[in-house]
């Protein structure tokens, strides 16, 4: 039983620590503000905000005047922070923000220059209901914008600890990142690597001038890991990375495959036990690096006129 003195967590929580400000080159955000002209658009509809990370990084390319309008489906991050709203404040642009689900958004029919989304679509059920529903409140001739990894990829980053690790165990990895990304599938919760699929989403729900780029971003790892961004990587690796929520563990999305999934899960679990903790070792001995590259698809499109 939950008692009412534990704090509740909102959706994807564990990954809003400060490194999440530390996920763009302001250069890219530059060329990506040329090649789209974002300036020529005035409002901004940020689906699944979550915290605004991404309204707050876009809001300063936007014409102005601007607002930026906010939704989110989940009830701690729809209530918004006062610095959220302080910030948008500050900058003197107008900001509003709303409780709603992405899959029948709040807003009437051509209502944005430019909507957008970051890393929300690998948790929703029904994507391109959702992309269909970001079509309908954005303006003929607007902008679609979607941040969206393949988190995938992960399971094959090297490190100075994994470098010569056993084929077999680097095959164990591999099947137990593929296992769980399937299981939280089959539960209606999402794939963690769909941005490889959004281009061909977008071009079937109608979009014009689809575009994809991949963000230049990669947070590398090397001693003395003094950097503002390695300390906050750091932080995050030492307070855990999950992609449960209150309602599901990893261990459900295993058992959602089956039987030998769920054996394999366990198997797994006692096997590699000690393997965040030989990672810490190595970075307490300074011996641990990694150049930190992900794959980050940045997607954009155009509405009809």
């Amino acid at each position: 039983m939950r008692t009412n003195n534990i704090k509740r967590k909102g959706h994807s929580e564990d990954f809003f620590g400060t490194y999440r400000n530390f996920w763009w080159n302001e250069g890219f955000l530059n060329l990506l503000n040329k090649r789209l002209q974002l300036q020529t658009h005035h409002n901004m509809l940020d689906v699944g905000c979550g915290q605004c990370h991404w309204s707050k990084i876009l809001a300063d390319y936007l014409g102005k005047p601007a607002k930026v309008y906010a939704v989110d489906n989940d009830r701690k991050w729809s209530k918004g922070e006062k610095e959220i709203r302080s910030y948008f404040q500050e900058k003197n642009i107008d900001f509003e923000l709303k409780k709603g689900d992405a899959h029948e958004l709040p807003y009437n029919d051509n209502s944005f220059d430019l909507v957008t989304c970051q890393t929300l679509l690998i948790h929703v059920e029904y994507p391109k209901n959702v992309i269909n529903e970001m079509k309908r409140v954005l303006k003929p001739g607007g902008t679609i914008l979607c941040v969206e990894p393949n988190n995938l990829v992960q399971s094959l980053t090297q490190s100075s600890v994994s470098t010569n690790d056993p084929i077999d165990e680097v095959l164990d990895h591999v099947k137990y990142a593929l296992i769980f990304e399937r299981g939280k599938k089959k539960l209606g919760l999402g794939d963690n690597s769909l941005g490889d699929l959004v281009p061909g989403f977008l071009s079937q729900a109608g979009f014009e001038n689809v575009e994809v780029r991949l963000s230049d971003k990669a947070i590398a790892m090397y001693p003395p890991y003094n950097t503002d961004e390695q300390l906050a990587t750091m932080k995050q690796w030492q307070n855990g990375n999950t992609w449960s929520n209150e309602q599901f563990s990893d261990y459900d999305y295993f058992r959602a495959i089956g039987k030998d999934s769920l054996e394999f899960y366990e198997r797994y679990k006692v096997k590699y036990a000690h393997l965040g903790e030989r990672i810490l070792r190595n970075i307490d001995a300074n011996k641990y690096h990694s150049a930190g590259g992900a794959m980050m698809y940045i997607i954009s499109g155009t509405k009809p006129q």
